[in-house]
């Protein structure tokens, strides 16, 4: 007889590293992955030092055709290396959990996410659901566990603002609470909508799969899993945060995250350090473009959205001259005018840019 897991649906998981992860988390994320019978994994290196390659490829070739390592050769931003997995496992025919490389995949997660679908597809009337994995380290998703709407939170989503600017938005707060509790197979699991999901510890189920949706690689890094939710919303599906399936991150960046509370600060983005502007580049470049592509077509958006850029560079400017910050806020604005003017792609050098001499996409070991 088959063995119990034999009889189960294969999922296929994807996850991009880069650099030296393989100690930071990689390494725990390719073992959980690996002590699910059912899966497979995908992993695209994006920049992979020698030292994580090697305990990779070592990794795969004794997981006897379970793990797929795609090596793009050198760092092209996360849009295109989930891209590039994302499209390996759409060919497998499966549903799809996406993580970061540093997300060990809890036991009984997969069980959990399937019997939530199962419970959403029975009925007539369902939309195409993804679920998201409760990740403590995102402040958002910790409110949104609290029982705070959506729309109080996801602000940049309102077409008219500037990334989460907006000067017209009401501060009125939801009356009814958002979340709810799906009876399932495994037991009863709590619910909330998730207008944007992080990369990781996103879970597609095989109809959502078969639509074959890709993130836009030109956004290259940072905003790409949030118009990779805009283009699934934009095929009809729906996305929920499962507040019961929890991903606990080896690295917890949450305290970069939040800012300290003080009554005066100087904004995040006017503290970055020279040599890590790159980032902020790419952060308000992007969330700029989602910004003017929101607006498109309404009048009274547009003219919303000229306001609110005007407002959050204004006082931009003014907090930058304050801390004698200027090259700071330079990068900052002119980053925006380009994802309002639509200059996107690889526009800003990214670490480990440099290519190894293999060929993109260089496929190291398949699953059999």
């Amino acid at each position: 007889m088959p063995a119990e897991s034999d009889a189960l649906p294969r999922v296929t998981v994807v996850t991009v590293t880069y650099a030296d992860r393989w100690a930071t988390g990689l390494s725990a994320t390719v073992q959980s992955v690996l002590a699910e019978p059912r899966a497979d994994l995908i992993v695209v290196c994006n920049g992979i030092a020698p030292a994580s390659a090697a305990s990779l490829t070592g990794t795969a070739s004794a997981a006897a055709g379970r793990i797929e390592v795609i090596d793009l050769g050198r760092n092209r931003g996360s849009a295109p290396a989930f891209a590039t997995g994302l499209a390996a496992a759409y060919r497998r025919a499966t549903a799809v959990l996406l993580l970061d490389d540093d997300n060990p995949l809890p036991p009984g997660a997969l069980a959990t996410l399937e019997a939530v679908s199962d419970a959403l597809t029975s009925r007539a009337d369902a939309a195409p659901t993804a679920l998201a994995c409760f990740r403590a380290v995102n402040p958002v998703y910790r409110l949104l566990k609290e029982g705070a709407a959506a729309d109080t939170l996801f602000r940049e989503l309102r077409p008219g603002a500037f990334l989460t600017t907006d000067v017209f938005a009401s501060r009125h707060r939801a009356a009814v609470d958002p979340r709810r509790t799906i009876p399932t197979a495994v037991g009863d699991i709590r619910v909330t909508p998730l207008p944007n999901s992080m990369w990781g510890g996103l879970y597609l189920p095989p109809g959502i799969a078969a639509l074959g949706v890709l993130p836009p690689t030109e956004l290259v890094l940072y905003a790409d899993d949030n118009a990779f939710s805009a283009r699934l919303r934009g095929h009809g599906c729906e996305i929920l945060l499962c507040l019961d399936v929890e991903i606990r991150d080896t690295v917890d960046w949450r305290a970069s995250a939040e800012p300290p509370r003080r009554r005066v600060r100087i904004p995040r983005v006017l503290r970055t350090a020279p040599d890590e502007l790159w980032r902020v580049r790419y952060q308000n470049r992007n969330a700029a473009f989602v910004s003017a592509l929101q607006a498109r077509g309404s009048v009274p958006a547009r003219m919303r959205l000229a306001v609110n850029v005007a407002a959050r560079l204004s006082l931009l400017f003014l907090a930058a001259l304050a801390a004698g910050r200027l090259r700071a806020f330079g990068a900052v604005a002119t980053a925006c005018l380009a994802g309002l003017r639509g200059r996107l792609g690889e526009s800003y050098p990214l670490p480990g840019g440099a290519d190894t001499g293999t060929t993109p996409a260089r496929v190291r070991s398949a699953r059999s």
